[in-house]
């Protein structure tokens, strides 16, 4: 009988090195995101995961890359986030600030109404996906994420008075839907091929291509909202009290959440390319967790200094 191979000691250290990174990042999150910024930072990361996975799917789905058990999949994720969403927002007593950081309130009653019209439209589109309807499916799942681009737009209305721009809000979030909506769907299409092998590789690699753009795009993004200050500086203690380019939390946005799944998603590519299934999904879960665990830490960021990072 072979005696079971125990793990090497370099792969006990990167275990560690993944172990205590992990722990970092989960102890800077709770230090960086108050009580009362919680809600809308949660509220900001289901709509960014509902439309950007909307639009993952749709954008596949139209090009007929994906199967219809992928769609239903995507559909459901889409219709519970954007069912939490609702939730979440439905019991908030808007405020005029949170923690020091400035609330436009005027755009809270809009963005009520068209969560639960997405919300509705979203749970038509799952329907006609598990009916098989394919072509109605697709016609949903593009008039939904023209409304979740509408949404998003009202997200960035109400937390965008203290950052520097209203356009830099908008942009970090489209590109924060693109990456989280993205990467859960790449991740999820690669369990596709664990039982039919024989399916294109293009889909997914295509799929970590899309993720690596929108990568690149919120470190453009980064860079705008470093170069420009917020119109109104937070006075709470969530942010350390130091700058931003000497807080911690910035750097671990930076590099756990935007280039290590940047790097993740260039492999992901490689080995998708070869037909390297297994590695190539393995992979995109790492750079899930990263991603969303990046996003928590900027919207924390964001409610914290106003940096639109």
């Amino acid at each position: 009988m072979r005696a079971p191979t125990l793990p090497r000691p370099a792969s006990k250290r990167r275990l560690a090195a993944f172990a205590l990174t992990g722990g970092l990042c989960v102890h800077t999150i709770l230090q960086l995101v108050s009580p009362d910024s919680l809600p809308y930072t949660v509220l900001i990361l289901l709509v960014e995961l509902a439309v950007g996975s909307l639009a993952t799917v749709t954008l596949f789905d139209a090009r007929r890359m994906v199967t219809m058990g992928y769609v239903q999949m995507g559909a459901l994720i889409v219709v519970c986030s954007a069912l939490l969403a609702l939730w979440t927002v439905s019991g908030r007593v808007p405020t005029a600030e949170v923690d020091g950081y400035l609330l436009d309130v005027a755009w809270i009653g809009p963005l009520k109404v068209l969560l639960l019209v997405f919300s509705a439209v979203s749970g038509v589109h799952t329907a006609a996906a598990f009916a098989d309807q394919r072509r109605v499916t697709m016609m949903l799942g593009v008039a939904g994420s023209v409304l979740g681009l509408v949404l998003v737009g009202l997200l960035a209305g109400l937390v965008g008075a203290s950052a520097w721009s209203y356009v830099g809000v908008l942009a970090s979030m489209l590109g924060a839907a693109l990456a989280l909506g993205g990467s859960i769907m790449a991740m999820s299409w690669g369990h596709w091929y664990l039982t039919n092998s024989g399916l294109p590789k293009e889909p997914l690699e295509q799929m970590s291509l899309l993720l690596c753009v929108a990568l690149l795009l919120q470190v453009v993004f980064m860079v705008l909202g470093i170069a420009f200050p917020p119109r109104e500086v937070p006075l709470g203690e969530a942010g350390f009290g130091v700058a931003l380019v000497a807080n911690p939390a910035f750097w671990l946005r930076v590099g756990v959440g935007v280039l290590f799944p940047f790097a993740l998603a260039v492999l992901s590519w490689r080995a998708a390319n070869i037909r390297g299934m297994m590695t190539a999904t393995g992979l995109l879960y790492i750079a899930t967790g990263c991603i969303l665990a990046g996003e928590v830490l900027a919207r924390g960021l964001l409610f914290a200094t106003g940096a639109v990072v």
